[in-house]
C-alpha cells in the first residue's frame, strides 16, 4: 500500500493501486485502517478516534485534488505523489 502521507498521531495515509470505488483513502494507525471518502471525507470503514479524524479531514479538505489526482494516477498503476503536511 504505497504511503502518500504522515500526519501527526502516527497517522499514514495511503492509496492502493487498482483499487475498488468509491474513490478513497486509507489512514492506518497502531494496526488499524480506516477508508475515507475523498468526495466528502466520510467514513467508508473502520473507526478512528475523533481528534485523529480531525487532524485527518483538515489535511484532506487543503489537499482533496491532490489525493482525487492520486486516485486516477492509482487506478492507472502509475507512481503516486506524495502529500505534504499540513
Amino acid at each position: 500500500m504505497p504511503k502518500v502521507a504522515d500526519l501527526p498521531g502516527r497517522l499514514r495515509v495511503s492509496q492502493y493501486h487498482r483499487d475498488h470505488d468509491p474513490p478513497h483513502f486509507h489512514v492506518s494507525q497502531a494496526g488499524s485502517d480506516v477508508l475515507i471518502a475523498i468526495a466528502d471525507f466520510t467514513i467508508l470503514r473502520g473507526s478512528i478516534r475523533t481528534s485523529d479524524l480531525a487532524v485527518v479531514k483538515m489535511w484532506a479538505a487543503r489537499h482533496q485534488a491532490d489525493l482525487a489526482l492520486n486516485w486516477v494516477l492509482a487506478r492507472a498503476g502509475l507512481e503516486l505523489r506524495d502529500i505534504e503536511y499540513p
